[in-house]
């Protein structure tokens, strides 16, 4: 598609090398918090905007903490522990790499550790603390989903079996202890993982799947498959609301607004377009671009969407009139 009929971002970011990941704080308590993870350092920053702070002209980027990590990192997942305005301060996140491990990172704003949590036996695609911090969920290529007792010697307490690669995990934030896992071959399931049982399965019936997320509502589940965004009401055992397709070469990432329910950003080909739609009116709002797709993020509780493209970090706005939170 040519850029110039696509949204040009509102604020970016430039950075000297490549971006593969990118991840907003998603606790009200730390929602200033960006990671930024480069080849082999991960970056955190504070990020402001003007909505919060009328000293800030546009965007304001502040890199606080640098970690090392020697290998490519493949996804990133904030502690809900992490708090710069307690004493002493707490920076703690999760970053899982290309050599099959998950590095849990913390710092007083001091000094820094790292832990590293072994299990996996190949490419670890999606990573989630549920929101009471004591644990951690992956799901790898290896068709393996662990937890992790992130406070109890870093161990894999529990490990359910998939059928094909799993892509994609999140706990709601809200249910405590529920668990959604996506499977390559189109299968979502939910898990209690306190009773470690299968609570409900859903079957997307278009492959492969790529992404899935919870809304803000926890009775809406969306799911990126081939290029199609599904969703489903929960609460009832029928087939989903709706299959909108949205990129024609495939979707690889889809994730709700945490502020506005209705709100769903995807990433897809060709062209590696970024799309914001609104799932009530079926309505594209934005329609933007990157390069080299590193993941996508919301901000806690403003209008943006953040999407890394090679060296930059971009910000897109997202109308709001006439919405309400």
């Amino acid at each position: 598609m040519d850029e110039a009929l696509t949204t040009p971002p509102t604020f970016q970011l430039h950075f000297s090398k490549q971006i593969y990941c990118v991840e907003l704080s998603p606790y009200e308590w730390s929602q200033h918090l960006i990671c930024i993870a480069l080849a082999e350092e991960i970056v955190i920053g504070t990020v402001k905007f003007q909505e919060e702070d009328e000293s800030v002209e546009d965007i304001a980027f502040n890199a606080i903490r640098t970690f090392r990590h020697d290998v490519r990192p493949h996804a990133i997942a904030w502690s809900p522990d992490t708090s710069l305005s307690v004493i002493p301060k707490v920076l703690m996140l999760c970053v899982a790499g290309a050599d099959y491990k998950i590095r849990l990172y913390s710092s007083d704003m001091n000094e820094n550790t790292v832990c590293e949590m072994e299990g996996h036996k190949d490419y670890i695609n999606s990573i989630c603390y549920e929101t009471e911090g004591e644990i951690l969920a992956s799901v790898s290529d290896d068709h393996t989903c662990k937890i992790w007792a992130v406070k109890e010697d870093e161990k894999s307490i529990s490990t359910f079996y998939l059928t094909s690669p799993g892509m994609s995990v999140c706990f709601h934030s809200e249910k405590s202890g529920k668990l959604l896992v996506g499977e390559k071959n189109g299968l979502i399931h939910m898990y209690d993982v306190r009773s470690q049982q299968a609570i409900m399965s859903l079957d997307s019936d278009i492959v492969p799947l790529m992404s899935i997320d919870w809304a803000p509502n926890p009775l809406k589940v969306a799911a990126i498959a081939a290029g199609k965004l599904i969703l489903w009401d929960i609460s009832k055992p029928s087939p989903p609301l709706e299959s909108k397709p949205l990129h024609v070469e495939g979707g690889l990432v889809v994730k709700f607004s945490p502020a506005y329910e209705h709100f769903v950003v995807s990433v897809g080909r060709p062209d590696n377009l970024l799309k914001v739609t609104n799932v009530r009116t079926e309505q594209e709002i934005i329609c933007g671009q990157v390069k080299l797709i590193g993941g996508v993020t919301w901000h806690y509780k403003l209008p943006y969407v953040c999407a890394t493209s090679d060296r930059e970090v971009r910000f897109w706005k997202v109308t709001t009139s006439g919405l309400r939170v």
